[in-house]
């Protein structure tokens, strides 16, 4: 079903491969890697990404994610939306990228219920406590993104705490 989902903003499954021990999946290279590289561990030749830059990030991937949630039949929920799964074209152009936690939703139901998946620091606090997700779990992800793309700061970061500051960067910015 997400081969199927086909927009600029989100990664297109090319193809696969299938051998007795592996079966791999064919996307296209992505040759700016992630924005979480971009943001933190891009080379000392390179700068880290400039203000228009990352607002056009900010953009490309609300565009893919409006896409899921909007254009397709069933939705598609992510539930992953973090730095490190928005992939950077050659151009700098954002690609919604890693699909494994994803989750399909008829247009009728309001949420999916799931045993709770994804990564620390980027998962809504209503799915973890519920166990439902819904195109608003994305939204939650994405404003981290957001964040993340402002201070250029990790979602989850233990080295903060030898500063004495909150590990969530969530609960940092609300300090």
């Amino acid at each position: 079903m997400i081969g199927r989902a086909v927009h600029p903003n989100l990664l297109r499954l090319r193809g696969f491969c299938m051998t007795p021990k592996e079966r791999l999946l064919v996307y296209p290279y992505m040759a700016n890697g992630s924005v979480a590289l971009c943001l933190r561990e891009h080379p000392p030749s390179q700068p880290p990404l400039d203000w228009p830059s990352r607002k056009r990030i900010a953009l490309g991937s609300a565009r893919g994610l409006s896409y899921l949630h909007d254009h397709c039949d069933p939705k598609i929920i992510h539930r992953d939306v973090k730095a490190a799964n928005i992939l950077l074209d050659e151009e700098f152009e954002a690609v919604v990228g890693d699909f494994g936690l994803a989750k399909l939703m008829d247009y009728k139901d309001t949420h999916v219920t799931t045993a709770v998946r994804g990564t620390v620091g980027h998962i809504a606090p209503e799915y973890i406590s519920t166990g439902k997700s819904s195109e608003k779990t994305d939204v939650f992800g994405y404003g981290i993104l957001l964040l993340e793309l402002i201070t250029g700061q990790r979602a989850f970061d233990v080295a903060r705490l030898a500063n004495d500051n909150d590990v969530m960067l969530l609960d940092w910015m609300l300090v």
